[in-house]
């Protein structure tokens, strides 16, 4: 289409300043698609002809919800609709939904070439324009939080553990410690009645102090230590019984005694 026709178009066209889209769909475009992108003379003829044909090809860029305050879909727009066609042959460069519920939404579809974007709702067909707005980057992600030590706080509550480095020995008293050795051996108690269990392990019955009692249930095996002996407290040493290559020495040794003895028997004899 040349520039003189493409003017022509505009002239001949309605262009009200102003208008207030309160009821979408009673005065809806009935002229073509592609005349209405012709009249947008401020956009390049190339640019035209690619959206005339995508748009005749149903080729949408995004599709989006008409609201009162925005649009929206996939893409950010400027909520701002402007140079509306509706009628025969009627544009209007402004167009204003202040009249709309908020709850209202009428769904549309937008075609973009460029900075160029055409809308398209569907409930009238009234070709307009709209901005898209420039993509917003991301924030990065934020980095994960340092692992907790100890002595840290979880949730604004204290964990009430002090770290390695800064870990000091716990002072007790005589009362305390003496207090604290009584549960240990309270702890030592629940352990339960021990016996010789198949496998090899020993186990035992404990004392009233919480020390073990070998000899409990019918042990064999008295244990060296404070809990059994003389009254003294020392044990008694066990008779050493010899070894086997022990044994085979006393024996030789008996042995050569014997033949000793009888040689010197012979040797008196013979005398």
């Amino acid at each position: 289409m040349s520039i003189l026709f493409a003017v022509t178009l505009a002239a001949v066209s309605t262009v009200q300043p102003s208008c207030s889209w309160d009821r979408p769909g009673v005065n809806p475009y009935t002229g073509k698609t592609a005349a209405a992108i012709d009249r947008y003379t401020d956009i390049p003829a190339s640019v035209r002809s690619t959206l005339k044909r995508r748009m005749e090809e149903g080729q949408s860029d995004d599709k989006v919800t008409i609201t009162r305050d925005g649009i929206n879909g996939k893409n950010q727009y400027d909520p701002a609709i402007r140079d509306m066609h509706f009628g025969a042959a009627s544009v209007c460069a402004t167009v204003t939904r202040s009249k709309w519920s908020e709850k209202r939404q009428e769904p549309g579809a937008v075609y973009c070439v460029d900075q160029h974007c055409i809308l398209v709702p569907r409930i009238c067909g009234n070709v307009s324009r709209i901005n898209r707005l420039p993509a917003v980057a991301k924030a990065p992600a934020a980095a994960p939080p340092a692992a907790a030590k100890l002595g840290d706080k979880l949730d604004a509550k204290d964990l009430g553990l002090a770290d390695a480095d800064q870990h000091e020995p716990e002072e007790l008293t005589e009362e305390e410690l003496a207090k604290r050795e009584l549960q240990q051996r309270q702890v030592a108690n629940k352990v339960g009645k021990l016996s010789r269990q198949p496998g090899g392990l020993e186990v035992f019955d404990l004392n009233e102090d919480g020390t073990p009692d070998p000899l409990a249930d019918g042990g064999a095996f008295p244990l060296p230590g404070p809990f059994h002996g003389d009254n003294d407290g020392s044990w008694p040493v066990p008779t050493p019984v010899p070894e086997a290559d022990t044994w085979a020495m006393l024996l030789a040794g008996l042995g050569l005694l014997g033949v000793v003895a009888r040689r010197r028997r012979a040797s008196s004899r013979q005398s």
